[in-house]
């Protein structure tokens, strides 16, 4: 089974029953290192360090060490916390507008 698929099932075994989650997989830029970022509604009461922490032990339980050698962070977010870091994720039509259009070159 490889390091994703474990890491899903970890994180639907931890999230409570009927939480749903989206897994992203973002590599950071040198080595085979990646960031998993986990977001979902689930435990929004909660501090970031906290969630954060439940699914870390669950990981270190679940997986080897070398497949966690591999996972340079964890981050468990909202759907809003994640807006809020990945700016990119607006619509379309208000990127277009800041982005100052030249005519023929001039």
């Amino acid at each position: 089974m490889s390091t994703e698929t474990k890491v899903k099932q970890l994180v639907k075994d931890v999230l409570p029953k009927g939480k749903t989650f989206q897994l992203r997989w973002q590599p950071v830029g040198f080595g085979r290192y990646r960031v998993l970022r986990v977001v979902t509604p689930a435990w929004r009461s909660l501090s970031r360090f906290q969630r954060i922490l439940r699914l870390q032990s669950a990981i270190t339980g679940g997986l080897s060490a070398k497949e966690r050698a591999n996972i340079l962070r964890v981050s468990v977010l909202t759907a809003d916390e994640y807006k809020k870091l990945h700016p990119t994720l607006l619509p379309h039509r208000l990127h277009c507008a800041r982005i100052r259009r030249v005519a023929n070159g001039k």
